[in-house]
């Protein structure tokens, strides 16, 4: 049995889909209050929350 991932046409046809889920994500988080772009804000948030307690943990440690 061949690898599929070394098969051409399966690569192109991944290739294809990837690029179409792409679309329709940027398509979706383009909508303001859409599911897609309430979720990829709630994220972003998520994580500067995170970046920003790390690094203050960081800068509040002993270093020597």
């Amino acid at each position: 049995m061949d690898d599929l991932l070394t098969d051409p046409l399966v690569i192109t046809a991944l290739n294809d889909w990837y690029d179409w889920q792409q679309q329709q994500w940027l398509k979706a988080i383009a909508i303001p209050e859409s599911p897609e772009a309430l979720a990829l804000a709630q994220a972003e948030a998520d994580w500067e929350s995170k970046r920003e307690y790390y690094h203050h943990a960081y800068l509040n440690t002993e270093r020597y």
